[in-house]
């Protein structure tokens, strides 16, 4: 009976190790994919919506991508459309994003993550403006690479 006892201890101490090392394992895990989705937000920001290039869509949006913004709906192919036009009244105008991202939720391979967006426009080491929008994403993980599925941005007021 007192081995029986001893042996079912054991038993218990075993799987609650093995469980704390799951956890620990999937929370280091969440933490790496939270870190390749914020930097897949200012790749972005980076490469679509201040360099304007309309080759990046492919690379950081999922086929199916929709950016609800100010009660308008995006496409890829309406962004690629901005792309082009932008591009070509471009003025040397430079936008300079940056994030507080404040809530990220992960499940399996889809990540969810909410944050503040901040843009500065210059031109000539001027400031010419500044934006702020609060924003969301959902990020999926296909082939080992990250792309967003879905952003939804609304503007936030600025004080300046």
């Amino acid at each position: 009976m007192r081995s029986a006892l001893v042996g079912s201890v054991l038993f218990l101490l075993f799987i609650s190790c093995q469980s704390k090392e799951t956890n620990q394992t999937y929370a280091t895990s969440s933490q790496v994919d939270f870190k390749q989705v914020e930097n897949l937000v200012q790749q972005v920001f980076d490469s679509i919506w201040s360099a304007k290039k309309a080759t990046a869509i492919s690379k950081y949006q999922t086929e199916d991508f929709l950016l609800l913004e100010h009660g308008a709906v995006w496409t890829n192919d309406s962004i690629n459309d901005w792309c082009k036009r932008a591009a070509i009244r471009d003025q040397g105008i430079k936008r300079v994003n940056t994030f507080d991202f404040f809530e990220q939720k992960k499940e399996g391979a889809r990540v969810w993550m909410a944050y503040h967006n901040y843009a500065t426009f210059t031109k000539d080491d001027q400031v010419l403006g500044k934006g702020q929008w609060l924003e969301s994403i959902v990020a999926v993980k296909k082939d080992s690479v990250w792309q967003l599925e879905l952003m939804h941005s609304t503007r936030v007021p600025t004080t300046e």
